[in-house]
């Protein structure tokens, strides 16, 4: 039997689980992505929708579709925060790395669109990390 994830929006509104089973993790840095997360790039989990389910507030879940691109944000209609969403025939679903509680097993990870990377995000691991904000002194 295969393991389960679940996962939910910022505010606790949404809330889904899934099969612990990825095939691939996307970090997507093309320019859509960025607009839309805000960030260098998307990080996305990819999987059948078989064995996904919403156990709170469905209905909370917006979904934004540009027309003219194969560009899609779906996300908590309180807090904001980015939510799983199925392709158009439901066959599969795209799941927000970051929406999760706890550690994906995932198969295949990818940097895609890396040629849209940002400059300001391009040395990104040589970057000084703290494990919280620095000191502002």
């Amino acid at each position: 039997m295969t393991d389960k994830i679940s996962g939910s929006c910022l505010c606790g509104a949404v809330a889904f689980e899934t099969l612990n089973d990825f095939k691939q993790l996307y970090l997507c840095s093309c320019s859509q992505c960025q607009k839309i997360t805000g960030s260098a790039f998307a990080s996305n989990l990819m999987q059948s929708s078989a064995g996904f389910s919403w156990t709170k507030g469905e209905e909370y879940a917006h979904r934004f579709k540009l027309s003219e691109r194969d560009i899609t944000k779906a996300f908590c209609q309180i807090c904001g925060s980015g939510l799983p969403y199925f392709s158009g025939n439901r066959l599969r679903v795209t799941i927000p790395a970051g929406s999760l509680v706890g550690v994906p097993k995932v198969s295949t990870r990818q940097r895609i669109f890396d040629a849209e990377r940002p400059d300001w995000c391009a040395d990104y691991e040589s970057i000084n990390s703290f494990p919280a904000f620095p000191n502002q002194s």
